[in-house]
């Protein structure tokens, strides 16, 4: 798979989800594809926007981001096919939030040995309450929307009846899956958890025959990918207001 497929990819297993068709809008700031959040009772928040920049020059971006005049809190999530991003996004008035590997697994490629740990489907929302509520970043992640969407699945691994390991899959289409919300808690790190959630999503896409997985991995987590197959195909930069700007 090339890295632009893969980026559009990214931005659908984004903005296609069953809660982002009810509180998104997608539409186009001039060269740039953009998703505007409205604000929403299952997870509190304040309104947001998310713009996504494919290889166009900073100034151009930049440019079609001042004309769509974003709300307060937004994001440029930007391909980064050049040197020096974050210093000129941060001319412009943006620090850099964080990067990410934009990564790929062809699933025609057999898999690692599974680990026998007890990985959980949540398919209630009692059970989706309980993991929200235990939850080891403390968010909310499971809302109803997504339940309710056939082509999502949540995964959870529990101890002492706290989630400490979880993780998220979209299927978007009959050949691509997105994986997202995967995190471990800090004090269960290095037992395989979250390879465990993995592999019982990679095994599901491989059941479905599904042909490609494709997420977005931290620094810390692209090992892990790599160990599992994935390939990385290019970085992400995610940028937004500086304080005071």
């Amino acid at each position: 798979m090339d890295a632009y497929t893969a980026w559009n990819l990214f931005i659908t297993g984004f903005t296609d989800t069953g809660y982002a068709r009810r509180v998104g809008r997608c539409y186009r700031a001039g060269p740039l594809d953009a998703v505007r959040f409205a604000g929403d009772e299952d997870r509190p928040r304040a309104p947001f926007e998310e713009f996504f920049v494919w290889k166009c020059a900073p100034a151009e971006a930049l440019a079609a981001i001042a004309a769509a005049q974003p709300l307060p809190e937004h994001y440029v999530t930007v391909f980064a096919d050049r040197p020096g991003l974050p210093e000129v996004y941060a001319q412009a008035g943006y620090r850099l939030s964080h990067s990410e590997a934009l990564m790929v697994r062809d699933l025609a490629n057999p898999m690692l040995a599974p680990l026998h740990l007890p990985v959980t489907a949540i398919r209630s929302i009692a059970e989706a309450n309980r993991a929200n509520a235990s939850d080891p970043q403390g968010i909310v992640w499971i809302v109803p929307d997504n339940l309710a969407d056939p082509r999502m699945r949540h995964y959870v691994i529990m101890q002492e009846q706290r989630v400490v390991s979880r993780g998220r899959n979209f299927m978007i289409d009959a050949d691509h899956s997105y994986v997202s919300r995967v995190f471990t808690a800090d004090a269960q790190r290095g037992q395989g958890l979250a390879q465990a959630i993995m592999h019982r999503i990679l095994a599901e896409d491989q059941a479905r025959n599904a042909r490609w997985s494709i997420l977005t991995a931290s620094v810390m987590g692209e090992r892990m990918y790599e160990r599992l197959g994935y390939v990385a195909l290019g970085s992400i930069h995610i940028f937004e207001p500086a304080l005071g700007s």
